[in-house]
């Protein structure tokens, strides 16, 4: 359990707190501790298959969950913790891809591309695999659910905070903490963190059998190639791809009626170029790189 149930005072606090809620909020109003501090967090996903230190997928799923718990107050504290993530799978999301593109050309002479998956005829040859090849696939492609993971956890940080592609673009972690750190005047309620994919990775269903098992395999293949092809993308679809990934949440309470507000300003910025910017590493603040000193 990495989160706990609270009984809101009003109608501004959430209803679900993380477990380091505490640690968080004491070092939350310095902006180098708490970059540090998520610079540090998201280091755990890094699958480095060449160490035996690697983070297991319940660590990560701990992590991100309290991640999206967090009592973040100003502006910067999601726009920096969804940069870094797009830093995080801009480096590992198109390596795991072409790591199980690679196993389907060596063991079913399948070449993969951006295109679409012919499902059908995958099938019939996975029913062909032996048992090795199939526990081979399937280790591959669990190394790419922290990636999942990260992709659900920007798709609900951008639900919650109300964060468009454009505000995600223009935000610059190297600018003055009095632009970076305007209050969040819009947050959304009631919206719980639950990526049930992960989840039924952690635990699988006891009650598949052998051939539900491979077409599971081949539609996590083609879950994980979709969201990421989206990601590349640069655009709203990311969010539409990754919330059917989501449970159905109730219905949300906004804190402020300034959506409309918000829509107005993205709008007026349409004009701008839609290409991922390219976020410098060196900056000014000691945080970029989570390399912090107190």
């Amino acid at each position: 359990m990495t989160k706990v149930a609270v009984t809101p005072t009003n109608n501004q606090q959430s209803p679900y707190c993380s477990i380091n809620h505490f640690l968080y909020s004491l070092i939350r109003s310095s902006r180098v501790y708490r970059r540090g501090l998520i610079s540090q967090l998201l280091k755990m996903f890094d699958n480095d298959t060449t160490t035996t230190t690697s983070t297991t997928l319940e660590e990560q799923l701990f992590v991100a969950d309290n991640l999206a718990y967090f009592p973040y107050q100003v502006q910067d504290e999601p726009l920096y913790l969804i940069e870094q993530i797009d830093l995080t799978i801009s480096v590992s999301g198109s390596t795991q891809l072409q790591q199980f593109r690679d196993l389907l050309k060596q063991y079913l002479d399948y070449i993969d591309d951006d295109e679409g998956i012919d499902i059908t005829k995958l099938e019939e040859k996975f029913l062909n695999l032996s048992d090795t090849i199939i526990d081979e696939l399937n280790q591959c492609l669990r190394t790419s659910k922290s990636t999942m993971l990260l992709l659900i956890l920007k798709s609900y940080l951008k639900d919650v905070y109300s964060l468009n592609d454009t505000k995600i673009t223009e935000y610059d972690h190297t600018e003055s903490s009095k632009i970076t750190d305007r209050p969040i005047i819009s947050r959304k309620m009631n919206v719980k963190f639950e990526p049930k994919i992960i989840l039924d990775t952690v635990k699988p269903s006891n009650h598949m059998d052998n051939i539900q098992r491979r077409k599971q395999i081949l539609k996590d293949f083609q879950d994980f190639k979709r969201c990421l092809l989206a990601f590349d993308t640069d655009t709203d679809d990311t969010v539409q791809s990754i919330s059917e990934l989501l449970p159905t949440t109730t219905t949300n309470i906004t804190t402020t009626t300034t959506a409309a507000a918000l829509t107005s300003k993205s709008k007026k910025k349409s004009g701008a170029t839609n290409k991922r910017r390219k976020v410098m590493i060196d900056s000014d603040d000691d945080s970029a790189d989570g390399d912090f000193q107190p």
